[in-house]
């Protein structure tokens, strides 16, 4: 890609209305990125795994306590439900590009292929055309956008699954990784602790230390985070009214949403839809 692609950064969001979009694949949100050499180490979280393609550059992915590089036809695979944080290389500017993706087994794909220990694959430059139709595809507003990035998904998984030969030795799934899956595939539910101890299988006492270990916060502190990250979304792509986002995302009394909304976000949920809206 020529260096004038990346004159700054850009990010586009679906406004697809989740409960309209049938499709086994999703793209919340996708975007071109610039990161300068000394902005450091970021972590982003999009309640949905996240595709890097590195253009030009050399970042650096981490995940758990180990870096890996990423260089110009690269491809990155993150579960941001985990612990991990993403950056450019210490003497060079990364420019990328990303999409996060949602959709029918993609925890368990992401497993298998061993993303979750080495989430960095090379040669896959040719995937640009495809990161880059689905960037275009989210500035349409037509009925047939959701079928279309339906189809897009699927092609970068194959890619992924194919440089991986036919993936990694598949281990059992984590404890922790077991109860992310469950409570992000319900999370209006009301969890409690005893669940997702029950969930893991652990003691509480190891259940408690190894899910600080892996996503970096405490089994409640994730899922209070998980769940207004998932409100950011609908605030920003539907017009359902914050009451009914509250109960969508776990919380059966608006103020108490509102509440922990404001404390991770800065401002009350209308007071975000009304920024991002005046944003656009």
């Amino acid at each position: 890609m020529p260096a004038h692609a990346f004159d700054g950064s850009a990010i586009v969001f679906n406004e697809t209305p989740v409960d309209l979009n049938l499709w086994p694949y999703d793209v919340p949100a996708a975007g071109r990125t610039l990161v300068q050499a000394d902005q450091g180490m970021v972590r982003q979280n999009y309640h949905e795994h996240v595709l890097i393609l590195t253009l030009q550059g050399l970042g650096r992915i981490e995940v758990g306590q180990t870096q890996f590089e990423t260089r110009p036809g690269d491809l990155a695979w993150i579960d941001t439900a985990l612990a991990y944080a993403h950056g450019a290389g210490f003497e060079t500017d990364w420019g990328y590009l990303w999409m996060a993706i949602s959709g029918h087994g993609l925890h368990v794909l992401h497993h298998q292929l061993g993303f979750d220990e080495v989430p960095v694959v090379r040669d896959c430059g040719d995937l640009e055309s495809v990161f880059e139709s689905v960037f275009a595809q989210l500035l349409r507003s037509d009925k047939g956008k959701a079928a279309l990035l339906n189809s897009l998904v699927p092609r970068v998984l194959e890619k992924a699954f194919l440089v991986r030969g036919e993936g990694q030795p598949v281990n059992q799934t984590t404890a922790v990784r077991r109860v992310t899956q469950r409570v992000r595939a319900d999370l209006h539910r009301p969890w409690d602790i005893a669940e997702l101890t029950d969930i893991s299988g652990l003691s509480q006492s190891q259940f408690f230390r190894r899910f600080k270990a892996e996503t970096g916060k405490s089994p409640m502190g994730w899922l209070r985070k998980e769940r207004i990250v998932l409100a950011c979304y609908l605030l920003r792509t539907t017009a359902l009214p914050v009451a009914q986002i509250a109960l969508q995302c776990g919380y059966p009394d608006p103020f108490h949403f509102s509440r922990d909304f404001k404390r991770l976000q800065g401002h009350a949920p209308r007071a975000f839809r009304a920024q991002f809206r005046k944003e656009e």
